[in-house]
């Protein structure tokens, strides 16, 4: 197994649906991640930390290098959120739902199979990373409506517990 199959496997359990998107998924693996605000480096630090656990649990090297991609932020921002602030025991490993709510949040569930699109893709990506989204975080990970903060300046990880604690807490 080499570390993207890892990775999109971990993304979508689903074999049907992770076929669906894999254009997507190796769209976001081959961008790096970039951050505006400082703390966000801490995702980054995350996602290169997959690379390590990755070669832990498959005894495989692991081939990627370099900085961290979107793809690996996301679902390492996903299973911290699943081992640190959802975890339940009798619900099982859920960062896969963590990881599709920003996925659809950020409109990537609308260009899988036939309607993967490179344009528009690359605009969901660039607007997400330059964090040209919504006030309410429309267009990136999290969106809330009616969001009292702009949450274009807020780090990631207060965005994901500000979300968590309007849908899910």
């Amino acid at each position: 197994m080499n570390y993207f199959d890892w990775l999109a496997m971990i993304a979508f359990p689903d074999g049907e649906k992770r076929s669906y998107y894999v254009e997507v998924l190796k769209g976001l693996y081959e961008i790096n991640f970039s951050w505006i605000l400082d703390r966000d480096q801490n995702r980054a630090k995350d996602g290169e930390q997959l690379r390590v656990i990755f070669e832990d649990e498959t005894d495989c090297p692991c081939e990627k290098y370099g900085p961290c991609s979107v793809l690996e932020m996301m679902l390492a921002l996903a299973m911290r959120c699943e081992s640190q602030i959802m975890y339940d025991p009798d619900e099982g490993d859920r960062a896969h739902i963590w990881f599709w709510e920003m996925f659809r949040n950020l409109g990537l569930d609308e260009l899988g199979g036939d309607d993967f699109d490179e344009l528009i893709f690359s605009s969901i990506v660039r607007r997400f990373l330059g964090r040209e989204y919504s006030k309410d975080g429309r267009g990136g990970l999290f969106y809330i409506p009616n969001c009292h903060r702009d949450m274009r300046k807020i780090e990631i990880w207060y965005q994901l517990n500000f979300y968590l604690q309007e849908y899910f807490l």
